[in-house]
């Protein structure tokens, strides 16, 4: 019989003022949109007094001063930093405060994880909290998602091309993704296609890596070599570009050949399934035995780009033109 998963929590997206609120999670871009989020929402009021915390720099008394009603208002927010990195004095004050709780206040903890704690994170979790999701997003799939949702926030239509473009370009970073995904709706209007995230990123490493790889594998190599010269030239390191070229061609050998829908590969292969569909279509044609011959090529590229050559330049447009050469109609 299966384990039951926890709860992760609900998105930052749905959180409303709550006498207690849990942000668990080592993103600290979710929690931070999930405090900025309820200071907006407070902000609204005259009669709120905002508090900010810091569990592992804590004094004595702190929590109860903050908690406290006063002449100026009749409610607070109390933001509750480091909670994973607390001291002595907030365990035994926040404790304290969770067996006699004053429910016009909105108290909102971040706790990123860790072992030290776990008592009160559990007591927190028993008197009730709304525990909200702040865990690494590492899957495309869920970087997608995410894009997805600050555009539909903002009522604004991007194309699902541009999205896939934009995670290419900046998802290392969910913050990063954030902040472009907010410079995209600021600067433009209309609908956002894949031209108009080429035009603000499409310089990127990671961009210009899958542009360089796409049109290898497509049998296009002036563009592919076109595209490399240029990354090459204005300083870009081979090393990413080798390390995309590697990712897209195991990608095509995983599907090659397998008929199976791509939701269903998608998890049993760890690629989103978008990643699926990309990679089922550039299989059309490959052969087998062409695909291991690039995957070797591949690794010898690798293996000169980090020192094994004197010109890793031209090792990896060795490689483009075999990989290029290899592909389906040449």
């Amino acid at each position: 019989m299966a384990r039951a998963q926890a709860n992760p929590g609900i998105s930052w997206r749905e959180l409303r003022p709550q006498p207690l609120i849990l942000l668990t999670g080592s993103e600290d871009y979710l929690a931070s949109r999930a405090f900025e989020l309820l200071r907006s929402q407070a902000g609204q009021r005259d009669d709120i007094q905002h508090t900010r915390l810091d569990a592992a720099k804590y004094e004595p008394g702190e929590l109860l001063m903050a908690t406290s009603s006063s002449l100026f208002s009749t409610a607070n927010l109390v933001e509750v930093h480091e909670v994973a990195h607390m001291n002595e004095y907030f365990l035994k004050d926040a404790m304290a405060y969770l067996k006699d709780q004053a429910p016009e206040n909105v108290l909102i903890m971040h706790y990123s994880g860790g072992t030290r704690g776990k008592k009160l994170i559990d007591a927190i979790k028993a008197a009730g909290a709304v525990v909200v999701n702040c865990q690494p997003v590492k899957k495309d799939s869920e970087k997608i998602d995410f894009v997805q949702s600050e555009f539909k926030a903002a009522k604004r239509r991007i194309t699902n091309d541009a999205v896939k473009a934009l995670v290419a370009a900046v998802g290392n970073s969910l913050a990063e993704l954030g902040s472009s995904c907010s410079q995209l709706i600021a600067d433009t209007t209309g609908t956002i296609d894949q031209d108009t995230v080429d035009k603000y990123y499409g310089g990127r490493v990671e961009a210009t890596a899958f542009k360089v790889a796409d049109a290898a594998i497509s049998g296009n190599a002036q563009l592919a070599l076109r595209t490399l010269r240029h990354a090459l030239g204005t300083g870009t390191d081979p090393i990413p570009i080798v390390a995309t070229l590697a990712m897209k061609v195991r990608q095509i050998a995983k599907v090659a050949g397998v008929n199976e829908p791509a939701a269903a590969l998608a998890s049993e292969l760890g690629m989103a399934p978008w990643q699926v569909q990309q990679a089922q279509q550039q299989a059309r044609g490959w052969k087998r035995g062409d695909l291991a011959l690039c995957v070797e090529e591949i690794a010898n590229t690798d293996r000169m780009v980090k020192g094994g050559s004197r010109s890793p330049g031209y090792a990896l447009e060795h490689a483009i033109m075999f990989i290029a050469g290899k592909a389906p109609g040449r």
